[in-house]
């Protein structure tokens, strides 16, 4: 966890806090683990004509789907939290999620407000995309050969900056690496990893 302390400067502070806001999203290619503590083991849900239907676990992502904004920012707002305090992070736009049979396509496409309790305000936005291969074991999502082409533009006090160069490698992270997740018949839902903990997070289908 990162602690944003109010001595250091303030593009720094801003820096740092959409650094935090992207901490969650650990890369790197893993196996998934068939002992973690997922909820995804298969559910039944009802049919709408009385029956059970069962889910399968193995395939139910397939598909395109949408993070709602408040979806969004009910990550953000778990990630702020970790951060002791001093800082809220408003979310405005939507991102999309897409899976095929082996691959995965991440697309963050939203702006970051960032208020500061030291009066302090910036903007990330964040463009791009982040595609690789996944596997699922167990109810758990565990992704590889993870590729971006993310960038973000950070605006503090009027003074515009390339995020891109400030964060590195944050950028080109995914917050449901090694991700428990659950599909049921009413709804599909990831556990974001906010870098000390996890956050349920429901997709939407796209159309």
């Amino acid at each position: 966890m990162i602690t944003l302390p109010r001595s250091t400067p303030a593009l720094f502070i801003a820096g740092t806090a959409v650094a935090l806001a992207l901490t969650g999203c650990t890369g790197g290619a893993t196996t998934a683990d068939p002992d973690a503590s997922p909820s995804g083991e298969a559910t039944g849900g009802s049919d709408g004509s009385g029956g059970d239907t069962e889910i399968d676990q193995s395939t139910c992502l397939i598909g395109d789907w949408r993070i709602t904004q408040d979806q969004m920012q009910v990550f953000y707002d778990a990630v702020g939290a970790e951060s002791g305090g001093g800082l809220t992070m408003t979310i405005d736009g939507d991102t999309g999620l897409s899976f095929t049979e082996t691959s995965y396509t991440y697309t963050p496409d939203f702006t970051l407000t960032l208020t500061f309790d030291a009066g302090i305000d910036g903007t990330g936005t964040i463009t791009g995309s982040i595609r690789g291969d996944y596997e699922v074991a167990g109810g758990v999502i565990a992704t590889s050969h993870n590729e971006s082409d993310v960038s973000m533009t950070v605006d503090v006090g009027g003074v515009e900056m390339d995020g891109s160069d400030l964060f590195g490698d944050i950028l080109a992270s995914h917050p449901f690496n090694e991700a428990p997740y659950e599909c049921t018949a009413d709804e599909v839902v990831i556990q974001f990893s906010t870098g000390d903990g996890r956050v349920p997070v429901a997709l939407t289908p796209a159309s």
